[in-house]
């Protein structure tokens, strides 16, 4: 390694160098994305020219995947990757220059599977962005069915060891075909990388994972540019290779700069004293002993609080023998934890299987800043933290727990944290539509201390990051029917205004939904009666323009819009945007589209369904995409009651949802009894919680909560954004309901309870993130 000291005005380069360890290139490791079935290998950014069955990414345990190599009759096929595939998801292929690094070397992880002898494997590489080459040497894999084992081949550019290859470059090809020995060396840079394997006789399967470009040295710094006071310094980079500094060659030591690890160049200050630089390569790090067998706890984990009660047991793990317990029989609060250091910086999460009694105050997974709450389950079941983002090198995991009582436990096994690149924050809140028309009936909000607190802080303190507004153009005006049978002065634009202020107040993102109506049902409103419809599509492109104007003037530009309320249902503006009119639908929405874009471009636009049923929401969503219909996100509504789904049910109906889209998805509605009866002693809209078995309690409540954002948080790449939960906020309120005259049939279901006081259900949203 080659050392630079900065001086002022002055560069110096001294010749002083120092071994270095292996560095990684290029690392890819499979992370399975979902939670069953198969998935194509451009999830991951990787293509494949096969004849059939394009999903070959599989489950090997929990968030670790691999990918099957398999043909049923003779034929060639390749798997590769290379810096011109455009996509969205995996590690991004470097360009290497070979010059650069001595001891460069391809490794992989291959398990001979099926038929084994009828297959061999070949490295291939692309060079210089263009043509791609395949190895002379099959690797010698055993002919015999086995475990996975890593192969490995030093690269050497001598044209002897190569012959041409022939792969469509882009994953759109059906085979590979594999040519005569080049006549000269590779030479230039290496911008692609694979795996070629031919099947012979009746074919076979082999199993690879774990594919890895590696050198044995740490090319030079350069020095580019001198300006404004500071030094570019490149570097051939590579994931772990970071940027050290010292001021004192004879001191106590270098710093790393772990957030130069992967990069390949940096400005540094030119500083008053002489600092001197060089690259270090260091061990890429992992989660030690995440399934527990060394059958030590304190071999890699350390445990704080009641320590006592963090402890190994044996037998009924998911992996292996051991899995850890978290229990006591008295009172306990305790943390076992490991601090993951060298890692690259990016986005990870951390995958889990867990068993959970619940009844804790707290129990949870953690890294860094990111949480998810066990879900509740005797069984063995997936959790996962998503959007872990590495700045500096470090990630702190940990499994948490607080019982006030003491009995209650949770297990934990096979722990993986797995470099994904995918940013990830759930969105949780709920309706607050309401919120004036409890406030002005009397209703009052109470913190967990039992003091008075503004409604909005509550649910901001607990963990609540978005809230949902509904707009009604002309509500409670007692002129028209049936504008008259709602209170005047809610939800109309000027009160949604007034609560889209306060919840920016308090740090709140803000999804408003404009229903296009005066009432709940989605009819006309009355002043755009007996508008022709070309008057109506203009009249509902410039209210949305208006009021999005409205709010963006006053700093409270919604994040996220939707164009109304469950509209597949019937349709909005009936009878103009009837779902039997789809031509006349589909202009109203795109005028709305148009209307919300043209003010603020950032703001997705949601369409809302009232299930997440795919067959439902698929049939119509097709007639969207036959009638040119634009839409961000798709919305769903998700109530155990009337879906007859559990939340894991509805995971799959939402990862069904997605894959036929590729939009995300959003739940806009949630409801769960925390009481059987509302507070007038009649049963509310929810006759009962459906499938789910969790009781018509305030600890059912957060039970059903806990496993529902356990499920949405599954959903494939993270494509369930999040969950708005109907109606947290609509408390017991004399002489209230959901229309004058008529009863509040939702009191049982909200957030808080019939007095205000807050339920614990909202630990869910504390500790979901």
């Amino acid at each position: 390694m080659k050392w630079l000291l900065f001086i002022i005005g002055l560069v110096v380069l001294l010749p002083f160098f120092s071994s270095g360890q292996n560095i990684v290139l290029y690392r890819e490791t499979f992370p399975y994305p979902g939670i069953s079935g198969n998935f194509p290998v451009n999830t991951v950014g990787w293509a494949s020219d096969i004849p059939d069955n394009a999903n070959r990414l599989y489950q090997n345990l929990g968030g670790d995947g691999a990918v099957f190599a398999y043909e049923g009759n003779a034929a060639t096929t390749a798997f590769y990757t290379s810096s011109n595939l455009t996509l969205s998801t995996g590690a991004a292929f470097p360009i290497i220059n070979p010059a650069l690094y001595p001891g460069l070397a391809l490794s992989v992880d291959i398990q001979p599977y099926q038929n084994p002898a009828n297959v061999s494997a070949r490295f291939a590489v692309q060079m210089n962005g263009s043509s791609w080459f395949v190895s002379v040497n099959a690797l010698p894999v055993p002919a015999v069915t086995g475990s996975f084992a890593t192969y490995s081949n030093a690269f050497n550019p001598t044209a002897s060891q190569w012959n041409s290859l022939t792969v469509s470059g882009t994953g759109t090809g059906t085979t590979a075909a594999v040519g005569g020995l080049i006549s000269s060396n590779l030479s230039g840079n290496i911008t692609g990388v694979g795996l070629v394997f031919i099947h012979t006789g009746s074919g076979g399967t082999f199993n690879f994972d774990n594919f890895i470009i590696s050198a044995t040295n740490v090319a030079n710094l350069a020095i580019n540019s001198i300006s404004n006071g500071a030094i570019n310094i490149s570097w051939p980079g590579g994931l772990n290779i970071c940027l050290q500094n010292t001021t004192n060659l004879n001191g106590t030591g270098w710093t790393n700069n772990f957030q130069t690890a992967g990069q390949n160049s940096v400005n540094v200050p030119i500083t008053p004293s002489a600092t001197f630089y060089r690259l270090d390569a260091f061990p890429i790090s992992s989660l030690l002993d995440g399934d527990f067998e060394s059958g030590n706890l304190a071999a890699h984990w350390r445990s704080s609080g009641t320590a006592a009660a963090a402890s190994l047991i044996s037998g009924n793990a998911f992996s292996g023998s051991w899995s850890l317990l978290q229990s006591n029989a008295s009172p306990y609060q305790v943390q076992t934890y490991q601090l993951v250091t060298n890692l690259p910086n990016g986005y990870y999460k951390l995958a889990a299987m867990v068993q959970n009694s619940g009844g804790q105050s707290a129990c949870y997974l953690g890294a860094n800043d990111k949480l998810t709450s066990l879900p509740i389950s005797s069984q063995w079941t997936n959790t996962i933290v998503r959007g872990i983002n590495i700045t500096n090198g470090q990630c702190l995991v940990m499994i948490c727990s607080s019982d006030s009582a003491g009995g209650d436990w949770c297990r934990v096994d096979f722990l993986q944290l797995i470099k994904d690149d995918l940013p990830y924050n759930f969105l949780k809140g709920g309706d607050i539509s309401e919120l004036t028309y409890v406030e002005r009936g009397g209703g009052v909000y109470y913190e967990t201390n039992g003091a008075p607190t503004d409604c909005l802080t509550i649910l901001k303190n607990h963990g609540c990051n978005i809230v949902r507004l509904r707009l009604y153009n002309d509500p409670g005006n007692p002129a028209y029917a049936p504008s008259n049978l709602l209170p005047p002065g809610i939800q109309n634009p000027t009160n949604i205004l007034d609560l889209a202020k306060q919840a920016q107040a308090v740090g709140l993102q803000i999804e408003l939904t404009f229903y296009y109506s005066d009432y709940w049902t989605n009819g006309l409103p009355h002043v755009w009666s007996g508008y022709t419809f070309s008057q109506l599509t203009n009249a509902v492109y410039n209210f949305t323009t208006n009021f999005m104007m409205e709010m963006k003037n006053q700093g409270t530009t919604p994040q996220y819009v939707s164009l109304g309320n469950e509209i597949n249902a019937s349709g909005l503006m009936l009878p103009f945007g009837s779902t039997s009119n789809w031509p006349q639908l589909a202009q109203l929405l795109k005028m709305g589209y148009a209307g919300v874009k043209a003010v603020s471009p950032s703001t997705q636009v949601i369409l809302h369904m009232n299930t997440v049923s795919s067959g439902t929401v698929t049939f119509f969503l097709n007639q969207a995409v036959a009638n040119g219909v634009p839409w961000d996100i798709t919305g769903c509504s998700y109530y155990p009651y009337w879906t007859g789904l559990t939340a894991e049910q509805a995971r799959d109906q939402i990862n069904s949802v997605y894959s036929t889209y590729n939009k995300p998805v959003l739940i806009m509605e949630t409801g769960y009894n925390w009481s059987t009866n509302r507070c007038d002693g009649y049963t509310g809209q929810l006759a009962n919680n459906g499938p789910e078995p969790f009781p018509s309690t305030p600890t059912g409540q957060k039970q059903f909560m806990l496993n529902c954002f356990n499920a949405l948080k599954m959903v494939n790449n993270g494509k369930c954004l999040g969950d708005l939960y109907w109606d947290p906020i609509f408390i017991c309120v004399p002489s209230e309901g959901w229309e004058l005259g008529q009863p509040n049939v939702v009191d049982n279901s909200t957030l808080f309870d019939f007095d205000g006081n807050v339920l614990p259900s909202l630990d869910a949203f504390y500790f979901n993130n």
